[in-house]
């Protein structure tokens, strides 16, 4: 069987799609205007209920510092105004 053209593509490490996806996320809701400690809330809430079967992935240590970046390359707090619901 033949492979297919785009076997060349670099695989992703499943730790690094998640930690990527988490970085867009917290970019999506630092434009929707949500401040810092929101949307950590938020990212871990949702880390929490993706793994609530198979318990906490060790990556999920990591959402405070990945937020920080995002916030940190936005500039200061990226200028959110917005509490968290």
């Amino acid at each position: 069987m033949r492979r297919r053209a785009d076997c060349n593509v670099p695989r992703m490490s499943a730790t690094n799609m998640y930690l990527r996806e988490l970085a867009e996320r917290a970019a999506l809701l630092l434009r929707l205007q949500h401040d810092r400690a929101y949307v950590k809330a938020r990212l871990h809430a949702n880390v929490a209920w993706d793994f609530e079967l198979s318990g906490k992935p060790a990556f999920a240590a990591q959402i405070d510092r990945l937020v920080d970046d995002v916030f940190t390359r936005a500039g200061a707090d990226g200028g959110a105004k917005k509490k968290g619901k």
